[in-house]
């Protein structure tokens, strides 16, 4: 079983963001990935959708999308998204089709909205990212 947590950080509306996924492999072991994003044009949803969707994209590039996978993220907006598999802002919905495609190479996927309470360690690793964006 695998948990993935995500969560984007962003400096200004748009801005500069970063992401942050901590994933956890049967309780054992973790990755921890902090990820500056490039550009200034993030807004606080759509780096959510990019979290979520590096999130899928680096489980499969490291074989790691054949067991039941749970993905959790603060963002409402990107829960309900996913569950509906609709989305009225264009730019969000070409990033929810890349990830409803992604989801399909999962034998079970879920997604599911957590307290920001709940996702720190993912929220500190997006805040790092922002913060060596920043720096340069």
């Amino acid at each position: 079983m695998i948990r993935l947590y995500s969560d984007a950080a962003v400096n200004g509306d748009p801005g500069q963001a970063g992401i942050g996924l901590l994933i956890l492999f049967d309780y054992k072991d973790q990755e921890q990935h902090s990820i500056p994003l490039e550009g200034e044009k993030w807004d606080n949803h759509l780096a959510e959708f990019h979290a979520l969707l590096e999130g899928l994209r680096l489980l499969i590039l490291e074989g790691n999308n054949n067991q039941m996978t749970f993905c959790y993220t603060d963002s409402q907006i990107l829960a309900e998204a996913i569950e509906k598999s609709y989305v009225k802002d264009s730019d969000f919905n070409s990033y929810l089709q890349k990830i409803l495609v992604l989801m399909e190479e999962f034998p079970y996927i879920s997604v599911q909205w957590i307290p920001n309470r709940e996702n720190r360690g993912a929220d500190n690793l997006a805040r790092q990212a922002l913060r060596r964006i920043k720096k340069t």
